[in-house]
């Protein structure tokens, strides 16, 4: 006879449950990190906030902890491999250990040549190798440093989830996007299939979120354009732009024990766009 779990054991708010648990959000001083800041604190867990951009982060900060929120933040470059650690392990030390990192710092590195910006300068005769480190330094090695920075107490404890923002540009050629950025965020899906392998033995689950057009501060702001906002709107099987909160249930979901059988995933994130390839 098959045995069925008791019914509180079924709420939402325990199939969901993060209280107490501790993870880290990189590049989470706005948009699409500070949403997934926004959730882990409103249900109860502890939150390691890091982003280059001082200002921005003690915004947030002080937002979220006014809001009852247990949260530290720290301002660091996630290319500084050593510094990232250093915080880390301050804050596992501190939490004597971690559940989840979510690795989402990055940047555009400017327009695509399909946007009316970028025709001259996003196009492939103007590609730069100076701004192709920069997006290759922050968008894949600093996902690399951050994940470097949780593997090995996830190894001891046997247990932790890490989550990679990565991009339907990273899926499908995007001429919005710059050449730089799609082609990064291809290597960070491959990154997360990598890690999702070998991790997997050590019970440590790996997957990446891909958001397609949601209303944030990267690429200079653009999509705030109501022009730009209505161009691309039309692209989408949802007739819209996304908002940084619609990531609030996903966060929730790759955080917690909801999502113990799922690794080496890309979820899209993205009104159906992908649907459409």
């Amino acid at each position: 006879m098959t045995e069925h779990p008791p019914v509180n054991a079924l709420s939402a708010q325990n199939i969901f449950n993060v209280s107490c648990k501790s993870y880290v959000v990189t590049g989470a001083a706005s948009g699409l990190g500070a949403a997934m800041a926004e959730v882990l604190t409103s249900n109860g867990a502890h939150v390691l906030l890091l982003d280059r951009d001082a200002t921005a982060l003690k915004g947030i900060h002080d937002r979220l902890q006014a809001l009852g929120g247990h949260v530290k933040s720290q301002p660091v470059d996630v290319t500084d491999a050593e510094n990232l650690k250093k915080h880390v392990a301050d804050f596992v030390s501190q939490r004597h250990g971690l559940d989840g990192l979510f690795a989402n710092a990055g940047i555009s590195g400017g327009p695509g040549f399909g946007t009316q910006s970028g025709v001259l300068t996003g196009c492939i005769e103007a590609q730069s190798p100076d701004t192709w480190e920069s997006v290759f330094r922050i968008n894949l090695h600093g996902v690399v440093n951050a994940l470097q920075s949780a593997v090995t107490v996830m190894k001891q404890q046997k247990h932790g989830s890490l989550v990679l923002t990565a991009s339907i540009a990273g899926v499908k050629a995007e001429p919005f996007v710059s050449y730089a950025y799609s082609t990064v965020k291809s290597a960070v899906i491959q990154l997360m299939r990598q890690a999702a392998i070998e991790l997997a033995p050590h019970g440590i689950r790996v997957n990446a979120i891909a958001p397609g057009f949601i209303e944030t501060n990267i690429a200079g702001g653009r999509l705030h354009d109501p022009a730009t906002a209505l161009s691309l709107s039309k692209r989408v099987p949802l007739g819209r732009l996304g908002q940084p909160t619609e990531l609030h249930g996903l966060t929730l979901l790759l955080a917690s024990d909801a999502s113990s059988y799922i690794t080496g995933t890309l979820i899209p994130v993205d009104g159906g766009v992908l649907a459409l390839s």
